[in-house]
């Protein structure tokens, strides 16, 4: 832990390695590994950053952050900054009063040469201090220079963001979205990744995927459906953490290291906030198997041998760390309703399928785990127009009708508000139209019918059939 400047002053120049040796990237383990992955990805979460802004960029461990950040400084070196001007340091599990001591040391002692001019500051892991880390940031950014400058802090954890963004509000300089979220690869990229051969596909809004514009793009799909579906099928085995996906493209499984290196970080983060090994072990396990379901917080208490409360501390703290996310009941028009069940995911098929590769249980039905992800690439899709919505948990939720009959997802678009066009997951090869009725006899009286590989676009049917994959493709198109 750190506690006094000698310290500080250690861990910056630690994780500030361009301040003495120009060829820094070549020795930086990250981005060689990113090098050595044989995949090209770079999502870019940190592009457009302003002189004076301050940026929160939050996801889960390992899925890219810290490889996002060493680019971009990379890229402002190429740009002529001073070195000096550019301070990284990760701050996981500090004291957040050390947060001021770090600013104070850097400035008057460690880059005192530079003396006013713009610093360039990368926080990783700041969610995880110890203490209301946003009320020091809060504090240097009205008393001190550190306010004029460029300010990027990361995160893991949910935890204190509401907190945060109240403390910030006025003092994010010039910064455009400065909330910014970094998820697992989106099904484009990781088609993109793997290699497989798709055409170029423009995206589709939430609120158009049945629209006659949608009904052209899946008929240009059509020619491609057995590629994608064999893409959509090892996506949902691999699912979309770069080092998952690298080793999918190279040996076409998960290595058990890499399946590890997952499971320590999700262990990590529940032990960290207090659950122990055998509830993670229940809630994940109890999780698969109610997924895709309503959930009656009750029963899965009492089946993992916790309190309701406990049970319901576990999940926060597992939607806290970007590992699994709600998905709420909602009315007609998919606002959210707090007092109905809902619906629990993970946030990844790797995450999902723990409890199979760690537990030995069983698999996860594929029907459940492509429903899982076409609602992954609805709260993508929202990140993408209004960057900052995936945190709130309200634009993607299901409904439940007075017959009965329930839709995956009939949630609404974050940027307009509008209602989007409703989906339910079935994955049939086959008989499609009764597994149609749901929809078209429902209150909302039409949507979409998510297949394996049926496509049935229909102009003036209130349900179209189309495959999953086309759907995800749509919906994470990076264009």
């Amino acid at each position: 832990m750190v506690v006094n400047e000698g310290q500080v002053g250690q861990a910056v120049r630690r994780d500030s390695p361009w301040w003495r040796n120009p060829d820094w990237v070549k020795s930086d383990r990250d981005l060689q590994d990113v090098q050595a992955s044989g995949i090209s990805y770079d999502p870019r979460p940190l592009e457009g950053l302003n002189d004076d802004g301050l940026y929160m960029l939050y996801g889960p461990r390992r899925v890219g952050k810290t490889v996002s950040v060493k680019r971009t400084i990379g890229s402002l070196l190429e740009q002529g900054v001073n070195p000096l001007q550019i301070i990284r340091v990760a701050v996981d599990g500090w004291p957040a009063s050390r947060l001021g001591m770090l600013y104070e040391h850097v400035v008057r002692v460690m880059t005192s040469s530079i003396g006013d001019a713009t610093r360039y500051w990368f926080i990783d892991e700041i969610t995880a201090c110890e203490g209301p880390w946003w009320s020091v940031v809060k504090n240097l950014r009205d008393n001190t220079p550190f306010g004029s400058d460029c300010v990027v802090l990361t995160g893991s954890s949910n935890a204190g963001l509401d907190e945060a963004v109240k403390a910030f509000a006025g003092r994010r300089g010039h910064a455009v979205n400065p909330d910014r979220i970094l998820l697992p690869m989106g099904f484009q990229e990781f088609c993109t990744s793997i290699g497989v051969d798709i055409p170029d596909f423009a995206r589709l809004r939430a609120d158009e995927l049945q629209s006659p514009t949608a009904r052209d793009a899946w008929l240009s799909l059509a020619p491609f459906t057995d590629e994608l579906v064999g893409a959509w099928i090892s996506y949902l085995e691999a699912g979309g953490y770069p080092k998952a996906v690298a080793d999918w493209r190279r040996e076409n499984q998960v290595s058990p290291s890499t399946v590890q290196a997952v499971w320590d970080v999700v262990r990590g983060d529940a032990l960290t906030t207090g659950m122990t090994e055998a509830e993670l072990g229940s809630v994940l396990d109890g999780m698969a198997t109610r997924l895709s379901s309503p959930v009656n917080i009750s029963q899965f208490a009492r089946d993992a041998g916790i309190s309701s409360a406990a049970l319901t501390t576990r999940i926060d703290s597992l939607t806290s760390a970007f590992l699994a996310w709600e998905c709420p009941r909602a009315d007609t028009q998919g606002r959210p309703d707090p007092g109905k069940q809902r619906k629990l995911y993970f946030l990844d098929p790797l995450i999902a399928r723990l409890p199979q590769l760690v537990h030995g249980r069983a698999q996860i039905d594929i029907t459940r785990m492509s429903e899982q992800q076409l609602g992954v690439a609805l709260i993508q899709w929202n990140e993408k127009v209004h960057p900052g919505s995936a945190r709130s948990g309200q634009w993607v939720t299901h409904h439940r009708g007075t017959k009965s009959n329930e839709i995956d997802f009939a949630g609404t678009c974050s940027d307009t508000l509008n209602r989007a066009v409703p989906i339910e997951g079935k994955y049939v090869s086959g008989g499609w139209r009764r597994d149609g009725l749901a929809i078209a006899n429902s209150t909302l009286g039409g949507g979409i019918l998510a297949t394996r590989d049926i496509l049935d676009v229909t102009e003036g049917q209130p349900v179209w059939a189309v495959p999953a994959s086309f759907l995800a493709l749509a919906l994470s198109s990076t264009r």
